[in-house]
């Protein structure tokens, strides 16, 4: 984006339990448009793979392993038939044992991400989380099949709320508001105007010492 539409300024640093990990097809990396480079800039002790049919990642396949963090993959529950269901009853548990929850985002099209689990085993024995948003996605940098499909950083904030921490998950959907609005902005040679989500995100940042 250009200087005028930065929002590096604005990028929050929420304090959750929850961290995230993408795996991601190899064509979303050289895209502006994703959004889940919003997820690793603002909740740390994550990352990102990129996805290998035939060889997965070690570092992923060492995430999975850790004693120390419990993984959910994020899929729609019909699709994965191999897993059990995600609960939070049980997540806390977990957490409470020293697990602290790490969330798998396929970091895809929808046709992408059914490909990518269908060839990666390793993700069969997960616990699965299906979101079912109340709302139609927000997002305007791309078209979608259906309204319900949601981009990567909407699907990260739903798992904040899904978590309990609803105050993450707020502050996270203003940050994508925020890049929606900036980038489509840009895009459109538009002047930037300060939204209520910019005004949050400032204020939010200066309660917390984020300067």
């Amino acid at each position: 984006m250009p200087q005028s539409a930065c929002i590096c300024e604005l990028t929050p640093e929420l304090d959750t339990e929850a961290s995230f990990w993408l795996l991601m097809h190899h064509n979303e990396q050289y895209k502006p448009t994703n959004t889940g480079r919003l997820l690793l800039s603002a909740i740390k002790g994550g990352g990102r793979t990129i996805w290998q049919r035939k060889e997965p990642d070690f570092r992923l396949l060492h995430l999975l392993a850790r004693k120390d963090r419990y993984p959910i993959l994020v899929f729609p529950e019909p699709l994965a038939v191999n897993n059990s269901v995600a609960s939070p009853a049980e997540t806390a548990a977990q957490s409470r044992h020293g697990r602290k929850p790490v969330f798998l985002l396929l970091d895809a099209t929808w046709q992408q991400a059914r490909k990518m689990y269908n060839h990666s085993p390793y993700l069969y024995n997960l616990p699965v989380l299906g979101i079912n948003p109340e709302r139609p996605s927000r997002y305007q940098l791309r078209r979608s099949q259906k309204e319900s499909h949601l981009c990567t950083a909407e699907v990260g904030a739903e798992c904040l709320a899904w978590l309990g921490e609803n105050s993450a998950a707020n502050v996270m959907h203003d940050y994508f508001d925020v890049f929606n609005e900036r980038y489509q902005a840009a895009r459109n040679n538009q002047i930037i105007t300060e939204s209520d989500a910019m005004v949050r995100l400032r204020q939010y940042r200066a309660e917390c010492g984020q300067f």
